[in-house]
């Protein structure tokens, strides 16, 4: 469970790391950039409202409303949505199936340990993406790798 804890204690500080390098970029450039993070933001945010039971159905997994505002905003509800529901959630318990219906409406049921490690790997992935679009338009990606992170707190 603790490695869980960790990965989400390091993706929510991923997440505001890399919206102070996109804040640091012009609007204009950083546009694909933002659009791509609000994406793995949203994500987050469906997968939070499906570990709670809840449909994700009528959320919006791509959105035109890219801004750091918005960025910011659902990093911290997902920080400390996810930050509650780890926190509450025995660790016997992560193998338990979760049931939940794709944003198509079709029903799966999958492990809240294999969500999680979904979730996780989802946002590694498109804050590469992210950090590779701010490079392309001239401007400094994120520091934002596991290792640096783990450091920081003292883990290694």
């Amino acid at each position: 469970m603790q490695t869980i804890q960790n990965l989400f204690a390091h993706m929510d500080w991923a997440n505001r790391r890399l919206l102070e390098a996109l804040r640091a970029a012009t609007e204009e450039e950083a546009g694909k950039a933002t659009a791509l993070f609000l994406h793995l933001l949203l994500a987050e945010r469906i997968w939070l409202t499906r570990l709670h039971g809840e449909s994700s159905e009528a959320l919006v997994l791509w959105a035109d409303n890219a801004d750091p505002a918005a960025c910011a905003e659902l990093i911290e509800a997902n920080g400390s949505g996810f930050r509650a529901w780890l926190d509450a959630l025995p660790e016997d318990r992560l193998n338990d199936p979760i049931a939940y219906r794709s944003q198509a409406g079709i029903p799966f049921e999958t492990t809240a340990r294999d969500i999680l490690t979904h979730v996780a790997l989802h946002g590694q992935y498109h804050r590469g993406q992210v950090n590779a679009a701010l490079s392309t338009g001239g401007f400094e990606p994120a520091a934002v790798d596991y290792i640096l992170y783990s450091r920081l707190i003292g883990n290694v």
